[in-house]
């Protein structure tokens, strides 16, 4: 009878950890039902410039923008009653930070336009509720200053999306890809983007939808030049350095954005994800799961800018070298 009992709190426990796990596979997936951007819809545009940067950055479009924690927002810094440096991200003006990265496949010469952008937080309504959220979108060009490929990853390595265009070659695409459609983590992304000419000078210009809340991407297209619809709020976000962030003013002096020692070198100050760490850290084999990061080499930022949750792959899905990245996702650039 004992031994009975004991077998069949065993088995209760395997199947508590068993619904955990699927909670938390599917908070990550963020299962919402598909819906249309709801109004108010904010939306983010470069601040015009004669430069690379400005010709393929992306447009973001974010719902529910009326709440400040919808809105793009401006990395800061202060210090508090108690002598303490807190670092934030400002809702009431928006900052777009930029690289830009030279790599070369087997194949040919790319350069990488890379586009960061921070929120104060996700609401902790939310699996991945945390404060200092962000997301990363890289635009790659050919050689012949075409798009061929967005890519877009929450700062934490989070819900990695590719959106091939049609200046990719059939050849260089992942096997069986699907161009009408594709399902990203319970989200309806196109799986080709059409762009023309227009799109290279900006009288069309591509962007990304943001879900409310979660600031995942919702979806992805193309519009014309003329952003007057009556449910948008239009800003125009200047663009800075990604340097930038390793010198936040404070005061007199700067703070940087990242961690700079300690176990949490290369991590987002204020970062902190309990519902992750709690469900998925200990079969994910990273006490910092979910947490905002650096983006950069390794060696010098303390971080793998991991984008699988396979812990015996965090070398070959580190999107810092991305040849070898986008290899490990099936794609042959």
């Amino acid at each position: 009878m004992k031994a009975a009992l004991r077998r069949n709190h065993r088995i209760q426990i395997l199947y508590l950890l068993f619904c955990i796990f699927l909670f938390s596979l599917a908070g990550c997936a963020g299962l919402q039902p598909e819906q249309a951007p709801i109004s108010p819809v904010g939306y983010y545009l470069p601040v015009v410039e004669d430069s690379d940067f400005f010709r393929f950055a992306p447009i973001f479009l974010v719902e529910e923008n009326n709440f400040p924690v919808n809105r793009i927002g401006i990395p800061s810094a202060r210090i508090t009653p108690s002598g303490d440096t807190k670092v934030f991200v400002d809702p009431r003006r928006p900052a777009l930070y930029v690289q830009k990265v030279f790599f070369k496949t087997d194949n040919a010469a790319y350069t990488n336009y890379i586009y960061r952008i921070h929120f104060e937080k996700v609401p902790f309504s939310h699996l991945t509720g945390g404060y200092n959220v962000g997301l990363i979108t890289i635009v790659t060009v050919n050689a012949q200053k075409q798009p061929v490929l967005i890519t877009s990853v929450h700062t934490c390595g989070c819900y990695l999306n590719f959106i091939p265009t049609s200046y990719l070659p059939q050849k260089a695409f992942p096997e069986a890809w699907d161009i009408s459609k594709q399902r990203v983590y319970g989200e309806t992304l196109p799986g080709l983007l059409a762009l023309s000419e227009s799109a290279l000078n900006r009288q069309e210009q591509y962007y990304l939808a943001l879900r409310k809340g979660t600031h995942r991407v919702m979806g992805a297209g193309v519009i014309g030049p003329d952003p007057a619809e009556s449910n948008r709020e239009i800003f125009r976000v200047p663009m800075f350095p990604i340097e930038l962030l390793q010198a936040l003013p404070l005061g007199e002096t700067t703070t940087g954005f990242y961690d700079t020692q300690g176990f949490r070198k290369g991590y987002v100050k204020g970062s902190f994800k309990p519902y992750e760490r709690l469900l998925m850290s200990w079969w994910a084999m990273d006490w910092h799961i979910g947490e905002d990061k650096d983006y950069g080499p390794a060696e010098t930022t303390g971080t793998v800018f991991y984008t699988s949750l396979k812990f015996w792959a965090r070398e070959e899905s580190d999107m810092w070298n991305f040849p070898e990245f986008l290899k490990y996702w099936g794609w042959n650039l």
